[in-house]
């Protein structure tokens, strides 16, 4: 067991390297990440002596205060802020992919998470990348305390930890209450509920708690019902034939099952639901490895085309 994690943890470390080091996305898109401008530019102000609002009570502990002390660290430790702001993007991805290739095929898993939606995360969107790494490595960790302290650093780094452990939570404790497959029918119902809960009542809650995240879903545009489409297709596919062996493997399931058509309904509603695909793609892809051997087969062949056809988009915009 000891021998196969170090295993694990070498072929994780050199698969980031190498997404994160020597694959030159910039230069293949030909322009740079506009959130990595913005990481570069914040990196050089703190650095330098800049100053940020300050926050009291709720506000202050949703507006990520350990994630400024971060980018502090990473002004002292790199003389190239682009560096700081790669190293965080090569931990992330080295968290990602060791709580993957444990449960999926590395081969399989790699090829998988060679999508734009998982370059533009682990590259760009470095905040929530590196606070869902934290959450998957409290995931495997078997001392409760520590679990609970990587889940408030990941808290204190991005603000939307809750609403994935939420989610997770509900179904754990759905899992003891609901016999059979009716779980993921409450999948499908809890999914509905989150996207008309982050259409109309997230904005209520964070002006409530002076939460500067307040009307962020307005600012930016939900994707379009046919790019969400494949992902409902997907959850479809896992809520009639995937099978489990334990209540992980369930549990697994069924959270996949609403991330997924969470999307498709946010796309409905106009919200931004692409970042919680995105977040948790290595759920989705452990779960598609518990269906039948065809149907999996064929779901990663999907999964994998689907990739590939945004994959020609991607390098065009």
């Amino acid at each position: 067991m000891l021998e196969k994690n170090y295993n694990v943890w070498i072929v994780s470390i050199l698969f980031a390297f190498s997404f994160v080091y020597i694959i030159p996305w910039v230069g293949m898109r030909g322009h740079d990440f506009v959130d990595v401008k913005v990481y570069i530019l914040r990196i050089v102000y703190l650095h330098g002596g800049g100053n940020e609002a300050h926050y009291s009570g709720m506000a202050w502990l949703t507006s990520e205060p350990l994630w400024k002390y971060i980018i502090i660290t990473l002004g002292n430790t790199f003389s190239d802020p682009r560096m700081g702001v790669y190293f965080i993007s090569f931990l992330s991805l080295m968290l990602y992919s060791s709580f993957l290739f444990r449960r999926v095929n590395p081969l399989i898993a790699m090829l998988l998470l060679l999508n734009p939606m998982i370059i533009d995360m682990i590259i760009a969107q470095i905040r929530i990348a590196l606070a869902f790494g934290l959450i998957l490595m409290a995931y495997d960790l078997r001392s409760r305390w520590g679990s609970a302290l990587l889940i408030v650093v990941a808290f204190l780094i991005h603000a939307s930890m809750p609403v994935f452990l939420g989610i997770y939570y509900i179904l754990y404790y759905l899992n003891g209450e609901i016999k059979a497959k009716k779980i993921y029918l409450v999948s499908l119902a809890l999914a509905i509920i989150l996207a008309l809960f982050m259409k109309y009542g997230i904005d209520t809650i964070l002006n409530l708690i002076g939460d500067r995240h307040a009307g962020y879903e307005d600012v930016i545009k939900g994707s379009t019902l046919s790019y969400s489409l494949v992902w409902i297709i997907i959850a479809m596919i896992l809520a009639t034939f995937a099978l489990y062996e334990n209540d992980e493997e369930r549990i697994i399931i069924a959270y996949a099952i609403t991330i997924m058509s969470f999307y498709f309904f946010a796309s409905a509603l106009g919200i931004f639901g692409k970042r919680y695909v995105t977040v948790t793609m290595p759920f989705i892809i452990i779960a598609i490895g518990y269906l039948p051997k065809h149907y999996k087969q064929g779901t990663y062949l999907l999964l994998f085309l689907f990739n590939t056809y945004t994959f020609k988009l991607w390098m065009t915009q």
